[in-house]
């Protein structure tokens, strides 16, 4: 990142210029505000350009392609509501107004950046400091030199400087402020608030210009001393007013730039937060036996039992089920990818008829499950993983085979095939905001399935039948922790050193959490077989994932934008630099050509992302949710009032009729989305036509009218209620809309099915 320069220290090449006016009274000008610096006096108003217009704007709707050549929708980068552009970060600048709120006279003649940073905090707002500010001058202009900072370009003339007395000079913050006036204006009622609320600090009367004589004489030693810094010794003043921009970075960062602070923190502090290795603590829970003796009855998947009229809330019954009796809040405040959670319930029958060894034998017979893809054969004996898997179809003759022979017999995606683990599936997607899948594991007696690893998932191991001995152990470093793929296998060799966090049994009706990243490995009783359910999720559901997605949108639609963007690289750059320590022939350009040029995109990247696509690459995420998530599992009523039926006489007349006493409502929170193409386009991605096979079937969209967007809005808020058409018709949201526009979004609902409909 470029230094932060000095006007005074570059703009210095001889050229005609008019002196600087002389006040006769300087120190009314600087009590007045009215002094003004040499930047400031020969500053350029910079250009109304148009604000960033997204690609989807200027012409047909571009199309991106998947491996399977299914056309992608490109989203919008801006909230419609406001058609100047995205939403945009408050620069919180000083004004004309504001600059009559001086300090009070009681400064000390102490470092001229203390009394900097006090005059800094006079103001009652801040100018933004960042660390990418620099100048740039224009190899085919020698009249102009372009100010570079966070991203913002900002020419001037080139000029000689006068020098004056420095006490005719205010900060060169001042350009900042005539840069942004715009903003000003726009924020001027907030400003105004503001002087209301300090009034009797900035109101200026005549006994407050009164000013006792000890004070004057503080102030005019303390010019003297900064006039004597800047002609004497001129590099002084350019080191303290650097130490003065750090100063101020500091304080902006706690003040004004949160983020970056954030930002910052997290860099400097992912080592030190890190708890290695056996250094974490397994937490246990042991279910006491007034808690298991009232809860007797069995829990029965085919009944549906979490489901309620709020989907949010199936989910959450059904995720405190499965955690009990430590609760969903504590969870994920406690353990949530972070430390394993064992809990022991001593109730065999606690997770009822989920599943089953003679349900997987079911699942053979009956469905066409093939190695590889459905099933896998796999053994672990003196510290060698093998896999066993065959060719084609799996038969229930052949598994028996393996079982027999000690093989674990892994099913990959149980959800495809068994109706209860996808209901559980499908129910806790609600609950993470992600795909949610499972695999069952069924090892006989006496062996062991897998070697020592880590997955790329945070797994649920329901115990289902019988009891398995576990060992984990937690990440030993932070490279380890969180890890986005899956690891190789480990050797008994390289396991040796380091101690587990948890070592144990769980038997039939237990839980264990293991989080991603923690390395794992069991074995089964001697005369005991095992049967567990593994829940995972969060699979490739991170921010480094959502950045993949974000960044290259984003670029993309800067490049649009930017024409400097798509210069051609500075000829010579391989003589400029490189990672191998060489003499290069054109090093000395490195900064100046290649360094500052990338860091001046990189900053206009960084704010378009803040400003532009923070809200769109929720629903950037939200869509490839829609695209990889289980459908919902319907129950019979739910089936009788959507557009999928049950038990429909097709040529009985009782047809869905739309009127105004038809009640409506969405038939889950997070069955579908509605996402904006451009600011007059829009179209739903859901995922009511999805496969049980995760990513199985193309993606499903459907245009949606641009006109039915407040009739959505109004659903959506309403959600789990029921409303009538003429509530939603009535309502003052959608009383821009005629009613035939109004009945078509409606139906449109209806027709993908993520609409029930009571008449």
């Amino acid at each position: 990142m470029g230094k932060k320069k000095s006007s005074n220290g570059l703009i210095s090449n001889p050229s005609p210029a008019k002196s600087p006016v002389k006040h006769n009274d300087i120190w009314s000008t600087i009590e007045s505000g009215e002094a003004k610096s040499a930047s400031v006096s020969h500053y350029k108003e910079p250009k109304n350009e148009p604000k960033f217009v997204h690609p989807a704007k200027l012409a047909k709707p571009k199309k991106i392609f998947d491996g399977l050549d299914i056309p992608e929708r490109i989203l919008s980068h801006r909230k419609i509501e406001e058609k100047s552009g995205g939403k945009k970060r408050k620069n919180r600048e000083s004004s004309p107004k504001t600059e009559n709120k001086k300090q009070k006279v009681d400064v000390k003649p102490k470092e001229l950046a203390v009394v900097k940073k006090q005059n800094k905090h006079s103001t009652a707002t801040l100018s933004e400091i960042t660390k990418s500010t620099y100048f740039v001058e224009e190899p085919d202009n020698d009249n102009e030199v372009t100010l570079i900072s966070n991203g913002r370009e900002t020419k001037f003339k080139k000029t000689v400087v006068v020098k004056t007395d420095q006490k005719e000079l205010e900060s060169d913050d001042e350009v900042e402020d005539e840069e942004y006036e715009d903003e000003e204006l726009e924020n001027e009622e907030e400003f105004e608030d503001e002087e209301i609320e300090d009034e009797d600090e900035t109101d200026i009367d005549e006994s407050e210009m009164i000013l006792d004589p000890n004070d004057v004489e503080r102030y005019i030693n303390f010019e003297s001393v900064e006039d004597e810094e800047d002609v004497e010794d001129e590099e002084d003043v350019d080191d303290e007013e650097e130490m003065e921009d750090e100063e101020m970075e500091d304080e902006e960062e706690e003040v004004s730039d949160e983020e970056s602070v954030i930002s910052e923190m997290d860099a400097d502090s992912d080592d030190e937060g890190f708890i290695a290795g056996k250094d974490r603590e397994a937490h246990i829970i042991s279910k006491d036996k007034a808690a298991r003796s009232s809860n007797t009855q069995l829990v029965d998947f085919d009944k549906f039992p979490f489901t309620n009229e709020d989907s949010v809330v199936t989910a959450s019954r059904a995720f405190g089920f499965m955690i009990s009796p430590c609760d969903v809040q504590t969870f994920f405040d406690k353990f949530y990818q972070s430390n394993v959670l064992v809990v022991h319930r001593k109730q065999p029958t606690y997770f009822g008829n989920l599943f089953s060894t003679a349900r997987l034998c079911e699942l053979l017979e009956k469905n066409h499950l093939e190695y590889g893809t459905n099933i896998n054969i796999a053994q672990y004996k003196n510290g060698v993983r093998t896999t066993l898997n065959g060719k084609g179809r799996v038969y229930p003759q052949i598994v028996k085979q393996h079982l027999n022979n000690l093989c674990s017999v892994q099913l990959v995606n149980p959800q495809t095939f068994d109706d209860r683990i996808w209901y559980i599936c499908e129910v806790l997607q609600e609950q993470f905001g992600c795909f949610v899948g499972a695999n069952t594991y069924l090892t006989p007696a006496g062996s062991s399935g897998f070697a020592p690893h880590w997955d790329e998932i945070d797994a649920f191991l329901l115990q289902v039948e019988g009891r398995k001995y576990w060992r984990v152990w937690a990440p030993e470093s932070s490279d380890e922790e969180l890890p986005l793929e899956s690891s190789d296998n480990f050797t008994e060799e390289e396991m040796k050193g380091r101690v587990p966090v948890f070592e144990g049994w769980i038997e039939k009706g237990d839980v264990i959490y293991i989080p991603r990243g923690y390395i794992h490995q069991a074995r089964t009783d001697s005369k005991v077989h095992s049967l567990h359910v593994t829940i995972s999720t969060g699979r490739q559901w991170s921010f480094a994932n959502l950045l993949e997605k974000l960044v290259p949108e984003a670029i993309g639609a800067l490049i649009q934008d930017q024409h400097k963007l798509r210069r051609g690289l500075p000829i010579g750059l391989f003589d400029m630099g490189g990672v191998v320590d060489l003499d290069y022939a054109q090093e000395d350009h490195f900064t100046e050509k290649f360094k500052i040029v990338v860091d001046r995109q990189m900053s206009k990247l960084r704010n378009f992302v803040a400003d532009h696509t923070f809200e769109s690459s929720v629903d950037s995420m939200a869509k490839e949710f829609m695209k990889q998530a289980l459908p919902p599992l319907l129950t019979e009523s739910e089936k009788k009032l959507s557009v999928i039926g049950a038990s429909i006489d097709l040529l009985g007349d009782d047809l869905v009729d739309f009127t105004a006493k038809t009640k409506v409502k969405l038939i889950r929170k997070h069955t579908q989305r509605l996402l904006m193409e451009s600011e007059d386009s829009c179209f739903i991605s859901h995922r009511m036509n999805n496969s049980r096979l995760f990513e199985g079937r193309p993606e499903s969209t459907v245009d949606y009218p641009i006109t039915g967007i407040d009739v959505y809005r109004v659903l959506s808020n309403a959600y789990p209620e029921w409303r009538t058409l003429d509530d939603i018709f009535s309502s003052r949201d959608t009383r821009h809309q005629s009613r035939k526009e109004k009945l078509a979004a409606i139906q449109i609902l209806f027709q993908i099915g993520v609409l029930l409909v009571k008449n």
